[in-house]
């Protein structure tokens, strides 16, 4: 037999698990759109630091395209372009990536003793005139494996 205070069990319980459901499902919700704008979010800065390294990417195929100057004064002339789009990508990233993302920024501009946030720029490190063909070749493959390595952060997600 139906009682009343089992309907009252009944119905409280029913408006327990209804307030519960709800309050879970926003929070999930929530959580979804700020993981969703996140997202968007570091694709943009992503995107914006490959696009940055373009033209080195394009200028280190010697097949494609010869550089009008020595490698160190064209990555000179890009440099800032890039601080620019690193300090907006260095923002999207946690603290572990940030870290790691910044040693391999700082490994591409900075002098080998100077790897760290005061680092003065020594693209100079890339000079290449008076060098043999094979050792501007080898020169420009190190910037390539550095850029490689700073470029590994920012794959899409």
């Amino acid at each position: 037999m139906i009682t009343i205070d089992l309907v009252v069990s009944f119905s409280i319980g029913g408006i327990i698990g209804f307030i519960l459901k709800e309050i879970i499902g926003d929070r999930l919700a929530r959580a979804r759109a700020l993981e969703a704008i996140h997202i968007t979010e570091f694709n943009k800065a992503a995107s914006k630091l490959r696009e940055a390294f373009l033209p080195i990417h394009m200028a280190l195929n010697p097949a494609q395209f010869a550089l009008k100057e020595d490698l160190a004064i064209f990555l000179n002339n890009h440099f800032n372009g890039l601080r620019r789009a690193v300090l907006e990508f260095c923002d999207i990233l946690g603290p572990k990536s940030k870290t790691a993302f910044l040693q391999a920024w700082y490994e591409y501009y900075c002098h080998q003793d100077q790897r760290n946030e005061k680092g003065v720029p020594f693209l100079e490190q890339y000079f290449c005139r008076g060098l043999s063909t094979e050792q501007e070749h080898q020169m420009k493959k190190l910037v390539q494996d550095r850029i490689e390595k700073i470029l590994e952060f920012a794959k899409p997600k």
